[in-house]
């Protein structure tokens, strides 16, 4: 089991970069088909206009979308090795108010959609609604890329799950199955499981067993909620046992809840320093 049809949207050559480098190398490695799809954002307002002005005003917001996409069409041609045979790289404009559905249409085909972490310096808030389209409209596998240096041309070696029983953590364990079945060891972590679940005499274990039966090699650790937020106990634990990437669901609350009130997702995409996978 593989990662055989690989996107990236890129929006800008600067804060992007982390991004393609890890497609390249995850394609490379797993032989895999890597569609990049450079976004030319039409910046153009359509609401009331002057009269006469209209036609201009259109065009213009346009010729610069376009420019914009084939400049990220050249730098990205550039970057990919001559080794890379099975790529696509497309040119993309659309306007503001379609973003949210255009990347659905764009990436919900693809098995794994590689993407920036969308907060921090050089970041926009462009990226972050690139991400946020990329998990509710594909169900995808998502692999965040941090600032930090990492290796992609090899598998994960350790692979920290963050397991909680919701529907969301499921269905990452489900879309992360390539990148569990291909590391040496899997922690199923769980930060102060509920005590009443159906799993609440076994923690974890289900899953577990689900994993073994794939050839994943498990250990669950149930952890006390000993620091203020759920994203500082996850990531301490992964610095603690050398964990290369982190598989956790995204959007347990709605994303206004957490964008007012905070949340484990919104948390790990602000600090995280490994990767992430993420599904919804």
């Amino acid at each position: 089991m593989a990662y055989k049809t690989i996107t990236v949207i890129v929006t800008d050559d600067m804060g992007d970069a982390p991004a393609l480098d890890a497609a390249l190398a995850i394609a490379q490695r797993e032989g895999a088909h890597l569609d990049v799809h450079c976004l030319g954002i039409d910046p153009a307002r359509y609401d009331v206009m002057p009269v006469g002005a209209t036609a201009m005003i259109l065009e213009s917001g346009a010729q610069e979308a376009r420019e914009r996409a084939d400049h990220l069409v050249e730098w990205v041609r550039k970057a990919i090795p001559a080794t890379l045979v099975r790529h696509a790289v497309q040119p993309v404009v659309v306007p503001q108010l379609g973003l949210d559905t255009m990347v659905s249409r764009l990436a919900r085909y693809s098995d794994l959609f590689v993407a920036t972490k969308p907060y921090g310096p050089g970041r926009s808030p462009l990226q972050v609604t690139v991400l946020e389209a990329a998990l509710f409209g594909t169900g995808a596998a998502i692999l965040i890329v941090p600032d930090a240096v990492h290796d992609y041309s090899v598998p994960f070696r350790r692979v920290v799950v963050a397991w909680n029983e919701s529907d969301e953590s499921f269905a990452v364990v489900r879309a992360a199955m390539p990148v569990l079945t291909a590391a040496d060891h899997v922690d199923i972590v769980m930060v102060d499981p509920p005590s009443h679940t159906p799993e609440r005499s076994d923690p974890g274990g289900s899953v577990s067993v689900m994993l073994s039966r794939q050839g994943v090699r498990t250990e669950v650790s149930i952890l006390a909620r000993t620091l203020p937020r759920v994203s500082e106990v996850l990531a301490r634990f992964a610095g603690e046992h050398g964990a290369d990437a982190i598989v956790m669901g995204a959007y347990g609350h709605s994303r206004f809840r957490e964008s007012i009130l905070g949340g484990a997702t919104r948390d790990m995409l602000e600090t995280t320093t490994v990767p992430l996978i993420m599904a919804h």
